[in-house]
C-alpha cells in the first residue's frame, strides 16, 4: 500500500473518531474460522466471542458496558430518563406481581410480591380469603449470590406441602424445593435440570420432567419423566418414562384432585403422538396406553366426570374438543367459533367454562357449559385485551385483567348470572392517558398482502413527517401479541413520540395460515411486512427515515436486526433485545436444536433451508461499505434461550465496520436471563436505558 493510501484512510479514521469522539469501542480482535455448510465456505471472524466463560470475553465484555453505560447514563441524566420511567413503571409494577393465586379446600393463597423497590421477588401465603399475607421464601434464604426468580408453585392437594420451582440468574434451567407449610419445615432435597413447571403431586410426593443435562448452554433433549418421594434424595427417583430419541418429547398433565395423570410421548419431525394414563386408585405408578402414534397433536387442559378436555387444532385453528376416557375416539367440539378471531385462554368452573378469544379491535368472552352450549357473551371495549383469567371458589367471583398500550392492567369481576362485567377500581396514572388515540391502519406488504399495524398517539398525529415513531413487533411462532402496558412506550409518547405495533406475519392474531405465511421458509415476508410498515408511514407523511426507532425482543429482536441490515436507510435507530442474530449457529445451542425452533426456521442440515437462513441471518448480512443507524444490543450475561454471544459478535461486526460513525453499543446485563432485569430498580434503569437511547438517538442533531 502506497503512502498517499496509508494517509487517507488515518485521516478517515480520525474523521470518524471526531464524529463519535465519545465513544471510543474496546478492540476487537479478529479470529477468522473458516465452516463448510452444503459447500459453501463461511468465515466467522467472531467465533472466539461464543467462549462466554473464558477470561478474554468476559474482559471484552467487561469494557464495552463500561462505554455503553457511560453513554446511556449520560443520556438518561441529561433527558431525565430515570426519573420519568420511573413514575411510569410504579404502576406496571404494582400490576405485573407475576402473581399466582392457587385457591385448594383449605382456602391456602400463594403470591409473588416485591417487598421492598430494590427486592426481588419472595413467595408469601395466607390462609383464607380475610387473612394477611406472610413471607414464606425469600430468595436470599437459597442463594446471596445468585439472582433468584421463581417461576412456578405446585401445592399438594391437600395444602400440607409446596414445592416451589425458581431459577439463577434468568436462566432456563430450573430447580425445585419442597416445604412443609405447618410447621415451616424446608425438605433438604434439591430437584435440579428442571426446564417445564409440569409438577404433580401423587400420594407422599410428585410426578415432574427432567432433561439430561450436559451443560447450561447445552441442548434439551432426552427428556424424562420421574417421580419423586419426598425425603429422599433425586438421584433415587424413579424414571416413570424415558425417551431414547432426540427427536422425542414427553409432556405431563396431572389434575388437582389427583384422579387422572397423562404423560404425551411426541416426535413432531414424524408427526406422531402417543398418550397414556394413570388410574390413580392403585398406589403403583403404572400408566396404560390411551392413544398410540396418532397424527394429530393434543394438550390436554381438563378431566371431569370420566371426561377428558384437551387443546386441539381444527381446520388450521385451536378449541377445545372432549372424548370420554374409555372411548378416546368419540371426541366432540365444545367451543364456539367467531370469524375474525382466535382462541386465547380459557378457565375451568364447576359447571361451564369461560373462554377468551381476541380479534383485531377486541377481546371477547363466551361463557358455555361442558356440552359446549353458549351461556353468555361480553365484547370488550376497543384496544383493550383480555389477560390473566381467575375464578375463586371460595366466593363464587371470576376476575379477569384488561390491558392495553395506555393504561397498566386494570382488574374486572364478570357476573356468571347476567355475563357483564365491572370494573374494580379506576388505575391512577401520572399521565393523563384520556388524551391517547388509537388508530388502526392496513398497509400493503411486498407481495401485496394487506397487513395490519396499531398506532397509539397523544392529542393528534399530523402529517409533517416530523413525528418519532416508535415500531414494535414480536411475529414468530403463532404468538398472539396483545396490547400490553409498557412504562417505555409511555415515555417515548409522553416525549413526542408515536407508537405502533405491527402484527407481521408469523404471529397467531390471525390464524394458522398468517403463522405458517411467516414461517420457515416464508420467514423473509415477516421481515418485509416491517419494513413495508417504515415505508407506509414515510409515504403517508406521518414520518421520515430519520425519524423512525425500532424494536423487537427474541424473535421480535431478529425481525428488527434482519429489517435494519436489509433497509438501512428507512430507520434511525434500533434496540435489538436477546435476539437471535446468527441464524447459522442458532441449532448448535441449548434451544435452537429443539423440534419448535427448527419448525419455527428450519435446519441447516437441509440446503433449501441453510440458504434460506444465509439470506437473512442478521450476522452474515452486514455490509461493511454500510454506515448503519444507532443501534443498542441488549442481552442477558445467563441467557440460555438466546445465549448472548449472538449479541456479543453482531455487536464486534458492526464495530469494526470501518463506515460505521453512528453508535453501536452493546450492553451486557449481568447475572439476567432471557427475561431481563428482576429487581425493580433494575428494571427501572433497562427502560430508560432503552427508550431514552431510542428517543435521543431520533431528536439529536444532525
Amino acid at each position: 500500500m502506497n503512502i498517499s493510501k496509508i494517509i487517507a484512510i488515518s485521516l478517515f479514521i480520525l474523521s470518524v473518531n471526531n464524529v463519535n469522539s465519545q465513544i471510543v469501542y474496546p478492540k476487537t480482535i479478529k479470529q477468522p474460522t473458516k465452516q463448510a455448510y452444503h459447500n459453501v465456505e463461511i468465515v466467522d471472524d467472531y467465533l472466539w466471542l461464543e467462549k462466554i466463560n473464558s477470561i478474554e470475553v468476559k474482559d471484552w465484555v467487561k469494557l464495552q458496558n463500561k462505554v455503553s453505560e457511560k453513554y446511556l447514563n449520560k443520556i438518561s441524566r441529561r433527558n431525565g430518563s430515570f426519573n420519568q420511567m420511573n413514575s411510569f413503571m410504579y404502576y406496571d409494577m404494582d400490576f405485573d406481581e407475576k402473581e399466582i393465586e392457587l385457591i385448594k379446600e383449605n382456602k391456602t393463597y400463594y403470591k409473588l410480591m416485591y417487598p421492598g423497590v430494590n427486592s426481588e421477588l419472595c413467595i408469601y401465603y395466607k390462609k383464607g380469603i380475610k387473612g394477611s399475607f406472610e413471607k414464606l421464601i425469600s430468595p436470599s434464604s437459597i442463594s446471596r449470590k445468585d439472582h433468584i426468580n421463581f417461576t412456578s408453585l405446585a401445592p399438594s392437594k391437600d395444602d400440607r406441602f409446596l414445592a416451589y420451582k425458581y431459577n439463577r440468574n434468568g436462566s432456563d434451567w430450573g430447580e425445585v424445593k419442597i416445604v412443609q407449610l405447618k410447621n415451616r419445615r424446608y425438605f433438604k432435597e434439591t430437584l435440579k435440570h428442571i426446564v417445564s413447571p409440569e409438577i404433580y403431586w401423587f400420594g407422599q410426593g410428585f410426578f415432574y420432567k427432567k432433561y439430561k443435562y450436559t451443560s447450561e448452554f447445552g441442548k434439551r433433549e432426552f427428556p424424562s419423566i420421574q417421580y419423586h418421594l419426598l425425603d429422599t434424595e433425586q438421584s433415587e427417583d424413579l424414571i416413570v418414562k424415558n425417551t431414547n430419541n432426540e427427536n422425542e418429547g414427553l409432556n405431563l398433565y396431572g389434575t388437582p384432585n389427583q384422579n387422572l395423570f397423562i404423560i404425551k410421548k411426541s416426535n413432531r419431525f414424524d408427526k406422531k403422538f402417543s398418550f397414556y394414563y394413570l388410574d390413580p386408585k392403585g398406589s403403583n405408578t403404572d400408566f396404560k396406553p390411551l392413544f398410540k402414534d396418532i397424527k394429530y397433536n393434543l394438550d390436554i387442559v381438563r378431566f371431569k366426570s370420566d371426561t377428558v378436555y384437551a387443546l386441539a387444532k381444527i381446520k388450521d385453528k385451536k378449541y377445545i374438543i372432549s372424548f370420554p376416557l374409555d372411548q378416546p375416539k368419540k371426541w366432540k367440539l365444545i367451543t364456539p367459533i367467531y370469524k375474525g378471531a382466535v382462541f386465547s385462554e380459557f378457565e375451568f368452573l364447576e359447571d361451564k367454562m369461560v373462554i377468551s378469544y381476541q380479534s383485531n379491535k377486541s377481546s371477547i368472552i363466551a361463557v358455555v357449559d361442558y356440552s359446549g352450549k353458549v351461556l353468555g357473551e361480553v365484547v370488550t371495549p376497543e384496544g383493550l385485551s383480555i389477560d390473566g383469567m381467575k375464578f375463586a371458589e371460595e366466593t363464587n367471583e371470576f376476575y379477569f385483567k384488561l390491558t392495553s398500550y395506555t393504561v397498566p392492567p386494570v382488574l374486572c369481576q364478570l357476573d356468571l348470572e347476567n355475563y357483564k362485567f365491572d370494573y374494580l377500581g379506576k388505575v391512577e396514572v401520572s399521565f393523563d392517558a384520556k388524551n391517547y388515540k388509537f388508530l388502526r391502519k392496513n398497509f400493503t406488504s411486498h407481495d401485496g398482502t394487506q397487513v395490519p399495524m396499531f398506532i397509539v398517539y397523544k392529542d393528534s398525529l399530523s402529517k409533517n413527517s416530523n413525528t418519532p415513531f416508535l415500531l414494535e413487533t414480536y411475529g414468530g411462532y403463532g404468538r398472539i401479541a396483545k396490547p400490553t402496558y409498557n412504562p417505555g412506550v409511555i415515555h417515548f409518547i409522553e416525549n413526542g413520540g408515536a407508537f405502533a405495533y405491527v402484527h407481521v406475519r408469523g404471529g397467531g392474531e390471525f390464524g394458522e395460515k398468517w403463522k405458517e405465511a411467516g414461517r420457515k421458509m416464508n420467514k423473509v415476508n415477516a421481515i418485509l411486512d416491517f419494513t413495508s410498515a417504515a415505508e407506509y408511514l414515510i409515504e403517508e407523511g406521518y414520518t421520515k427515515p430519520r425519524k423512525i426507532a425500532i424494536t423487537g425482543t427474541s424473535h421480535g429482536g431478529l425481525i428488527i436486526a434482519s429489517a435494519i441490515i436489509k433497509k438501512p436507510e428507512l430507520f434511525g435507530a434500533a434496540v435489538i433485545n436477546v435476539g437471535v442474530l446468527d441464524m447459522l449457529r442458532f441449532e448448535n445451542s441449548s434451544v435452537g436444536s429443539v423440534y419448535t425452533n427448527i419448525n419455527e426456521f428450519g435446519s441447516i442440515k437441509i440446503e433449501e433451508e441453510f440458504k434460506n437462513l444465509l439470506s437473512y441471518s442478521p450476522y452474515h448480512n452486514i455490509d461493511s461499505k454500510i454506515n448503519y443507524p444507532s443501534i443498542l444490543i441488549s442481552t442477558g450475561s445467563d441467557d440460555n434461550r438466546v445465549p448472548p454471544y449472538y449479541s456479543y459478535k453482531f455487536a464486534a461486526k458492526l464495530q469494526e465496520n470501518i463506515l460505521q460513525t453512528n453508535p453501536v453499543l452493546l450492553w451486557s446485563q449481568s447475572n439476567t436471563g432471557h427475561y431481563g432485569a428482576n429487581k425493580a430498580n433494575s428494571r427501572i434503569k433497562e427502560n430508560a436505558f432503552i427508550y431514552g437511547f431510542l428517543m435521543n438517538e431520533l431528536t439529536k442533531e444532525d
